[in-house]
């Protein structure tokens, strides 16, 4: 046989995948939806027995069937079909953690504060942080006081503080890192 050639295909193995994997493997279009300010994800159970009819219900084994329910991401509740969520949402969008903090990702600060290389430590209960920069330097942060050891925040005194601050406030807002009492969020 010569290598000069690709070799030919099996022609039984070109057929398309949906062949040889089973209906659990296959994504089904749709999973999420918006209605009524839910947004609704689709959730697929596989139960056992035959799927049930109006009038019997099948637990034969070695069998088992699909079925799908719908849940809100916001407020948790539960629906057979995504049309039944005929109320608005009771529960709007949580902020984000930038939100929540009030920053602006078009502020140079915050976005060095979440794109550069910064280590927050948190290293007994209470309010004082240390943060070990891109460039080797470390800088106590104290979030109670928004104050911080940095030359940034010692010429400037920026109002919504420097990029370590906002980082330690950031890390503290989405669970990185213990708020000062110790506990996390979320």
């Amino acid at each position: 046989m010569s290598t000069d050639r690709p070799l030919q295909s099996d022609p039984h193995r070109d057929r398309l995948t949906d062949e040889y994997t089973s209906d659990r493997d296959r994504s089904y279009p749709g999973d999420v939806a918006r209605l009524n300010g839910h947004e609704l994800v689709a959730i697929d159970e596989w139960l056992p027995g035959a799927e049930p009819t109006p009038y019997e219900l099948n637990l034969t084994d070695g069998y088992e069937y699909r079925t799908r329910y719908w849940r809100c991401r916001k407020c948790g509740q539960e629906r057979n079909h995504r049309d039944e969520f005929t109320t608005p949402c009771d529960n709007p969008q949580p902020a984000t953690a930038l939100e929540a903090g009030g920053y602006s990702i078009d502020d140079p600060r915050t976005r060095r504060a979440l794109n550069e290389r910064l280590d927050v430590r948190f290293a007994t209960v209470g309010p004082l942080y240390e943060v070990c920069s891109e460039s080797g330097n470390t800088y106590e942060v104290d979030i109670e006081a928004t104050t911080c050891t940095c030359p940034d925040f010692e010429q400037r005194q920026p109002d919504d503080g420097c990029k370590h601050l906002r980082r330690v406030d950031l890390e503290i807002r989405t669970g990185l890192v213990p708020a000062p009492d110790g506990t996390f969020s979320r």
